[in-house]
């Protein structure tokens, strides 16, 4: 990926920029803007999952349609109200759930499932280390989750979201093992810093078009608040808001 081809080309510069300025005695300098460049499009690719730096991740999808997505559930306040506001819209949604909540609430689980919205992995503790867990150790992580939903609502998720939407090469290769599909988004609800629902409404509706996945987070109060608004903005504009995998056209789960 991206990620590749600009160590390639670091090294290739490095190494020729030592050839030409050697002589200069600014050789030193060259090789430290060098490494300055390289560690910062690195720190940029791991926090924009929509660069593909180290590995693709859909951000957008094929229909013109949108879709909306959440993150961080399920919770026991918060997730009921969302799905409420869903099944009066008849909307379905894609909820990336942490292992351990699902864990602790296989009902809501269960719940979700069975009112047609899709579930993915969001790994197992979404811990703020994860960008430096050792292969084996997020490996694990990814499938203890995994392992929940599928013994929960009978189906193997193929969807995954990385917490934070950071990437590294490590979740390149235990992606790639585990045959998920990450997935990103294209509208970033700001839902978590957000001081009331119209701010959510107002940027949502600001940033909007065809094929967008929208991000928000099914464990905040001023989300639920603020859906049922969104939901109404898109159906006044005639937007159509379908399932994701609809929109992506990849399947959910492994049948």
């Amino acid at each position: 990926m991206k990620h590749n081809l600009v160590t390639f080309i670091s090294i290739t510069v490095f190494a020729l920029s030592g050839i030409i300025f050697w002589d200069t005695g600014l050789a030193w300098i060259v090789w430290i803007i060098i490494v300055l460049l390289y560690l910062a499009a690195t720190a940029y690719g791991s926090f924009h999952i929509q660069s593909n730096y180290f590995f693709k991740s859909v951000n957008k999808g094929k229909r013109k349609a949108i879709s909306l997505t959440f993150d961080d559930g399920p919770d026991p306040d918060t997730t009921p109200k969302i799905l409420a506001v869903l099944r009066e819209k008849k909307i379905q949604a894609a909820f990336f759930v942490i292992g351990k909540k699902a864990a602790k609430y296989p009902e809501l689980l269960k719940q979700i499932e069975d009112e047609g919205h899709t579930i993915g992995n969001h790994t197992f503790s979404h811990s703020y280390f994860l960008g430096f867990f050792s292969k084996s150790r997020l490996k694990a992580d990814i499938s203890h989750c995994t392992e929940i939903i599928s013994s929960t609502i009978n189906k193997t998720p193929l969807f995954f979201r990385p917490p934070f939407g950071v990437t590294n090469p490590v979740y390149a290769s235990v992606l790639k093992e585990l045959g998920l599909h990450s997935i990103g988004w294209s509208v970033r609800s700001l839902d978590t810093r957000a001081d009331n629902k119209y701010q959510i409404i107002n940027r949502v509706m600001s940033k909007l078009k065809s094929r967008d996945i929208v991000l928000l987070h099914d464990n905040l109060k001023i989300t639920a608040d603020s859906l049922e608004d969104v939901i109404e903005h898109c159906l006044q504009k005639g937007i159509k808001i379908v399932p994701l995998s609809q929109l992506i056209e990849k399947a959910p789960y492994d049948q």
